[in-house]
């Protein structure tokens, strides 16, 4: 008959072993910490999709555990891909979104409508809501959607500066001309 593991005994060596290579507990227990390299990482591509779902959950539920829970991911995990990517960070008891990676939009400027790649969430949020009143516009033809746009612009990862568009005859034709801006929101550029 074999002779029965002794569990707490081979842990106690796990540990032992990790301490005398330089690692910490955490990375010894097989659980390392964000920022902490991990003892045997997998070989499997990681599929960043249901993280990428659980960071834009995040953004709405403000709760870590109830945005992995909503995409069946770990918060473990996710926890360490919003830390390796810099995409937010703990203040207080509230996750705060940092994600400052460009994504490549619709910007509509010189009476021409454009993909550009824009730099930050700042540049990408004031497009967007110009794209928003551009939309609002079109449809119920009230020039006063663009009134907060008049003389704003964004800036490229070039450092060109587009100047939003806000004149209706040209806003209509960029709209007949079925440049699909609405399509397409934005999609990160890695």
């Amino acid at each position: 008959m074999p002779q029965p593991r002794n569990y707490r005994l081979e842990y106690k060596r796990r540990l032992e072993r990790a301490l005398a290579r330089g690692l910490s507990r955490s990375q010894a227990r097989g659980h390392a910490k964000p920022g902490e390299q991990l003892i045997n990482p997998k070989k499997a591509k990681v599929n960043a999709a249901p993280l990428e779902a659980a960071f834009k959950s995040l953004n709405f539920t403000g709760s870590l555990s109830r945005a992995a829970r909503l995409n069946h991911v770990s918060p473990d995990r996710l926890k360490r891909y919003l830390a390796e990517r810099s995409l937010a960070k703990r203040v207080g008891r509230k996750w705060v979104i940092t994600d400052a990676r460009p994504r490549e939009m619709t910007v509509l400027s010189d009476g021409k409508s454009r993909q550009r790649i824009l730099p930050d969430f700042a540049n990408a949020s004031l497009n967007g809501s110009h794209l928003a009143a551009v939309r609002a516009f079109v449809l119920d033809q009230d020039p006063e959607h663009l009134a907060p746009f008049e003389g704003k612009s964004v800036v490229d990862v070039d450092g060109q500066r587009h100047v939003f568009e806000t004149d209706p005859e040209i806003l209509y034709v960029i709209n007949l001309a079925g440049s699909g801006v609405y399509e397409h929101i934005y999609r990160f550029v890695q």
